[in-house]
């Protein structure tokens, strides 16, 4: 295996950078090559070859990149003055079909093995990546930059198949729920944002394009199937403004997921399956379990503060949800949402917390302390959601001290 990597390692410096025409020239599939180099740079694998005009290459692909992320902005928000539609938007600007109204039948399929626990969702958003939170201005409570970002990525990817695969009784899953609920960026919807994000949402949108190619790939060598649905969250529009006619096409997230979707379907990886939506909800089943995946801004309701603190506006906002969707004749079982950053788990309701963790914003309106963590659970074709845990995406937590289970009085 470590001559697998290393191979990796070298056809990158030999392809000037280009992940797409290294992995061409091991003959493999890019996600694969991407995997492996993920893998050799956690073995803190070396490149043994040598290329004089690395450093050029490299700035020049990136350069190339920025010039085809660009164009893209600047078609949808040219799709905006022509008012067309998403599915327009998704055939003659990302070359794609019109979206899956339905999830893939492995998930509405009520007959697992015995035993088995379901099927596992992994819920990420709110990545803020490109922000800047300094120790000094939150008490040293948390530090958050780009690169403790993607470390945390990795931590909570890691970290989910771990409990997945190695804490749960039978193991046998048919896929797993990839949910991403948006604010995958810091965005620039703030001046102080614009003014402290370390890069531009251009830089943001490659890099996390990178880093969720590994991730559902990874998820996807794990548990062979990967079902996504999506939702954009408030911080990745393009204009500070709020929008509420085609909002989608001017969001770098819905950029980001269509992006995705375009990636593994030009590789033929069939493995996959994306459920991109062009309103503010994304409403789909596990077995017979009915979710609502929206970001959490536009629930309708406003509040946030005093004794009940966050709880109040969620329980509200769910109830009004549900509501509205009752008289669409569609029920549903758990709204899921981002936003809040806190991990919340209500009756009819699951609230994800954040990858970038506490900043100055939550400390200023005196919110309460919460450590990076995304959630995990489980949807059983019987008794619907069962186990659910937060997974600890902070890098550096310490270890509890081991101890006895029970300790007796001397």
């Amino acid at each position: 295996m470590k001559n697998k990597l290393q191979e990796t390692v070298n056809a990158l410096v030999l392809a000037k950078g280009s992940k797409s025409d290294a992995a061409r020239s091991l003959n493999i599939p890019r996600t694969t090559f991407i995997s492996r180099l993920e893998s050799a740079e956690r073995a803190g694998i070396k490149p043994t070859v040598k290329s004089p005009n690395l450093e050029v290459a490299l700035a020049e692909q990136k350069m190339v990149s920025d010039l085809q992320i660009r164009d893209l902005k600047k078609q949808l928000e040219e799709s905006i003055q022509q008012n067309v539609t998403s599915d327009y938007v998704r055939k003659h600007i990302f070359k794609l079909g019109k979206h899956q109204a339905t999830p893939p039948k492995w998930i509405t399929k009520s007959s697992p093995a015995t035993g088995n626990p379901g099927v596992p969702t992994l819920f990420l958003s709110d990545f803020h990546y490109g922000e800047v939170v300094r120790p000094e201005a939150v008490g040293n409570l948390n530090n958050f930059n780009k690169k403790i970002s993607q470390s945390r990525l990795k931590s909570t990817v890691e970290t989910a198949i771990d409990l997945c695969h190695n804490h749960m009784v039978n193991p046998k899953y048919p896929g797993i729920v990839l949910a991403l609920g948006g604010d995958m960026l810091a965005g620039s919807i703030h001046d102080e944002l614009i003014e402290s994000n370390d890069g531009t949402n251009i830089d943001h949108v490659l890099d996390l394009f990178d880093q969720l190619v590994w991730t559902i790939s990874t998820l996807a060598d794990k548990f062979e199937k990967v079902f996504i649905p999506t939702a954009y969250g408030n911080h990745s529009r393009m204009y500070q403004q709020y929008r509420n006619k085609e909002a989608a096409h001017l969001s770098f997230d819905w950029m980001l997921y269509n992006m995705l979707e375009r990636h593994f379907k030009s590789n033929k990886d069939t493995r996959i399956r994306f459920q991109i939506a062009d309103g503010f909800d994304t409403y789909y089943k596990i077995y017979d379990t009915s979710y609502l995946l929206t970001h959490g801004d536009r629930l309708g309701v406003r509040g946030g503060t005093g004794i009940v603190g966050m709880l109040g506006p969620i329980a509200r906002g769910v109830q009004k949800v549900r509501s509205e969707y009752a008289n669409f004749g569609k029920s549903i079982n758990y709204v899921i949402m981002g936003h809040y950053h806190q991990y919340i788990s209500i009756k009819g309701a699951i609230v994800n917390g954040s990858l970038k963790g506490y900043d100055e914003y939550a400390m200023s309106n005196r919110f309460a302390f919460e450590i990076p963590k995304q959630a995990l659970w489980f949807t059983h074709p019987q008794y619907g959601v069962t186990f659910q845990v937060p997974v600890i995406a902070e890098q550096g937590v310490p270890k509890k001290p081991k101890k006895e289970w029970l300790q007796w009085a001397a």
